[in-house]
């Protein structure tokens, strides 16, 4: 068996405990005594508050510095104590009534939904061979998740410093590799699928419980063969178990809100076990925002989104009910306030806990991304295409509905809102590009038409169901509606900020769903009604979904840069193969400090590589600094390498102001040689992938405090100095001839006496018999081709400076003959004066003339 394979099934145990023996209790525990016969309701639950519950106990237990609690042992008596709590729990539950009316459907599966059914399931078998054979790859799973699982499990603890994503699903790949006696990627990796399958069960159950069963199928189908979930699947990232959660605490809170709606319809036992049940519901909506907050900070968008119901809801009762006071406007809204109380209190122990300690250690309670990727957003028509879809299948199903019931038509109507919608969105659509082209978002015109549309077309809708209004029908319609707005604020917040790529709106991707799937699960039970047509739609609809399936199915086997036959060939042989595909740069830079490690035993390995975030994931306990970019070399004593990558540190070195970094300056005295007799930076080794480059830096900071141990050219007339705070010790130079295009080397040796006070540039004349300028060559220090330099501002005082120079000549008029003389000099960049020079204290001048002949002649054959 292949050693991934082995390696992912090792996990088994403890997925078994995690989700079983933790989760399974407390799922039986929260829900009312009736849904413990929902199977997948109860499974959905238990694969959300199984990793919730033991990961909240690693918290406590990782929180305590030094003290490497963080054990195999310790994490078992926690979460037995926990599990054992629950199960005692359920059983004293056992014998609670449930005779009000349970939801279930006891009608066998229907062609269609068993086709579904064994499609997703396909789906989720590729998906976990997907995950199980690839290790860790992704950029932020490499950065964040995968490294502090590995961390931790090293560790025993959480470092105070680590300070960005809260803890779920990092604690999670602890939790499996202190169950696997160690650090192993693929198993570690192998929560993932089954948090992926929590996200499916979540959004069935929000289908199933709110309208139907085929409905929630359908939705259910339609999430887990979207073809971007696929090919996030593999990934590791917090989109998926954020979904699970968004979607659950959805559900859960619409459940609890329509059945205090329903509380006063019936009788008084039955009412009060449909409020017990509303209450139960919106603790099961409070814990899934909890665990969300604990997996994500975007989560918080629920709770602007409960806001945002409560706040329609009080404007809606204010405004039918005769516009009742405020008391008794409380009054009426009493149970809905009790849901979304209590959906709040019970979101706050789990949700908080991460942002509290944040702020009790002095960081940030929450770290935003950085500004920059929020100017990537694309707002564009594109980001519509979940809404556009569920208003075309809508207005479909009204022509249709009315065709068959010889209503009057309102297709006209319909299509100019519809045209309108598509004049707004289609422009940025077509012109859609890639990350970071911003061209194509909707300008005001388009915002113009796109707002009439949906004006025109809600009009049509509203006007179009006043007749046909059934008490199911507007039931249904309100759940979607409170569906939607509870996604409406993190829509909003993604639209304008974060929609540079699609997978950060998977959260509220199953809540944009479900419009389709009602309309469409209502549809098919419409059409099927007739048995020859059922037989027919069933095979039409077969070969088509299955169609539409397939990519969703299938793209997990995709990699972009292993291509297709990853799986069924040797290409990618081991781990090593797999993390370079894709990192083929960063694992160049991961191979060299390996061997240094395997070569140097006993000598730690320091390295600084600013913002190389995944560098850490493969040397977890090494120290690896990548927060800050360092400014001066004294702050780099003691490091082994500096890694310099691009685009992560910076671009390239014109993008930086002259003169601001000492560190990034000097990378200019760098040089690839073995002698590193004169150099401070010696570039050891890099690689660059297409995507990113990497440049391994070998440190010798002590040789810019040493004097150069040879002069070709040395100063012979005396102290010669530029100012107060230069000594040119000497030069040496290729050779005295120049001809047409000719280049030459030339090096001129400082000493800094003390920190310069501006940006002086360096001049080399060739000058005639006259003293002409023949050729000038003026530049900065140690200038070199990718535009670096080593300004006099990043000058110290003690430093010894070896500045090279190429002179090509290309005086085309130049006579040719000897007697041309060279001068050297310095001059200030901002005002072009020209530093005064002298020789052993006595002015002389401002420049250097270089005592040797320098001639001109034809170029050689």
């Amino acid at each position: 068996m292949p050693y991934w394979i082995t390696s992912t099934l090792a996990a088994t145990p403890a997925l078994i405990w995690m989700f079983i023996g933790v989760g399974l209790p407390w799922a039986l525990v929260a829900l009312p005594r009736r849904d413990w016969r929902d199977r997948v309701m109860a499974a959905c639950l238990a694969l959300a508050f199984g990793p919730a519950l033991v990961t909240a106990w690693m918290f406590i237990l990782g929180s305590i510095q030094n003290a490497n609690l963080l054990r195999l042992d310790t994490v078992l008596i926690g979460t037995v104590v926990i599990a054992v709590v629950g199960w005692v729990l359920v059983w004293r539950r056992r014998s609670e009534p449930s005779n009000y009316p349970a939801h279930q459907e006891n009608q066998q599966l229907g062609f269609d939904e068993r086709l579904l059914i064994v499609l997703v399931i396909a789906a989720l078998v590729v998906r976990w061979i997907g995950v199980a054979y690839w290790p860790t790859t992704a950029y932020d799973a490499l950065w964040v998740y995968g490294y502090e699982g590995r961390l931790y499990t090293l560790l025993g603890h959480i470092p105070t410093t680590i300070e960005y994503y809260p803890q779920f699903l990092p604690l999670q790949h602890t939790f499996i590799q202190l169950a696997v006696g160690g650090l192993d990627d693929h198993a570690a990796r192998a929560v993932l699928p089954w948090l992926h399958l929590g996200s499916i069960l979540a959004v069935y159950v929000m289908g199933s419980r709110l309208f139907s069963r085929r409905a929630g199928i359908y939705a259910a189908a339609i999430w887990a063969l979207y073809p971007h979930m696929g090919e996030w699947s593999r990934y590791g990232d917090l989109e998926v178990p954020l979904t699970f959660m968004f979607t659950g605490a959805a559900a859960f809170f619409v459940m609890a809100w329509t059945s205090k709606s329903s509380v006063n319809s019936h009788q008084s036992t039955v009412a009060n076990q449909y409020s017990l049940a509303a209450r139960r519901y919106a603790v099961i909506a409070g814990l899934f925002l909890g665990i969300g907050l604990w997996t994500k900070p975007t989560m918080g968008a629920f709770i602007w989104g409960v806001m945002l119901v409560a706040g329609i809801a009080l404007v809606v009762v204010w405004w039918r009910s005769s516009k009742l006071s405020i008391s008794a406007l409380v009054r009426q809204l009493c149970p809905q306030i009790e849901v979304v109380l209590i959906t709040g209190l019970v979101c706050i122990p789990l949700g908080g806990g991460w942002y509290i300690r944040n702020l009790l250690l002095g960081h940030q309670a929450i770290i935003f991304p950085d500004g920059y990727w929020q100017t990537l957003a694309a707002r564009s028509g594109v980001e519509f295409g979940w809404p556009l879809l569920a208003l075309i299948t809508a207005a479909a199903w009204v022509i249709w509905y009315d065709r068959q019931h010889g209503k009057r038509l309102i297709i006209w109507q319909l299509t100019l809102g519809l045209l309108l919608i598509a004049v707004g969105v289609w422009p940025s659509i077509y012109n859609t590009g890639t990350i970071g082209i911003t061209d194509n978002r909707i300008g005001a015109l388009e915002w113009a038409a796109l707002g009439a549309g949906l004006v025109i077309t809600a009009v049509v809708l509203w006007w179009w169901a006043q007749d046909r209004w059934t008490a199911e029908g507007k039931a249904t319609a309100i759940k979607l509606g409170l569906l939607w707005v509870l996604g409406l604020p993190y829509f909003i917040t993604w639209f304008y900020s974060y929609s540079y790529h699609y997978r950060l709106s998977f959260a509220i991707v199953p809540l944009m769903i479900m419009p389709t799937a009602a309309i469409l699960a209502l549809w098919y039970e419409w059409l099927t009604r007739n048995q020859m047509t059922k037989r027919l739609l069933s095979a039409a609809a077969s070969v088509v979904v299955i169609a539409l399936a397939l990519p969703g199915i299938v793209n997990p086997l995709y990699d972009v840069n292993a291509g297709w036959d990853w799986l069924w060939t040797d290409k990618l042989p081991d781990d090593h193969a797999r993390y370079e595909s894709g990192n083929k740069a960063l694992m160049t830079v991961v191979d060299g400090l390996q061997k240094y490690i395997d070569e140097n035993p006993d000598k730690p390995l320091t390295v600084v590589a600013p913002q190389v975030k995944r560098l850490p994931f493969f040397f977890p306990t090494a120290d690896i600094r990548i927060a800050t970019m360092p400014e001066k070399l004294s702050e780099l004593e003691g490091v082994t390498y500096f890694i310099y990558g691009k685009p992560e540190a910076g671009g390239d070195f014109n993008t930086f102001v002259v003169g601001q970094n000492q560190v990034l300056s000097a990378l200019s005295r760098s040089t690839t040689s073995t002698d590193v007799g004169d150099t401070i930076m010696r570039r050891a080794w890099g690689d660059d992938d297409g995507v990113f480059k990497y440049t391994v830096y070998e440190l010798h900071l002590e040789n810019r405090l040493r004097p150069p141990n040879f002069i070709n050219g040395p100063t012979t007339e005396g102290d010669v100095v530029f100012g107060d705070f230069a000594r040119l010790l000497g030069y040496d130079i290729g050779g005295l001839d120049f001809w047409q295009g000719r280049k030459l080397v030339m090096h001129l040796f400082w000493q800094v006496l003390q920190q310069p006070t501006a940006d002086y540039m360096i001049y080399i004349h060739l000058r005639d018999r006259d003293g002409n300028v023949l050729q000038a060559w003026d530049g900065p220090v140690s200038w070199t081709r990718d535009g670096n330099t080593y300004s006099t501002l990043v000058w110290e005082q003690g430093e010894f400076i070896i500045d090279e120079r190429e002179l090509v000549f290309d005086a085309a008029d130049a006579p040719f003959g000897d007697g041309y003389s060279m001068v050297v000099g310095m001059y200030d960049l901002a005002t072009n004066e020209r530093v005064p020079m002298t020789i052993n204290g006595q002015e002389v001048g401002e420049g250097y003339h270089i005592s040797a002949p320098f001639t001109v002649a034809p170029i050689p054959d």
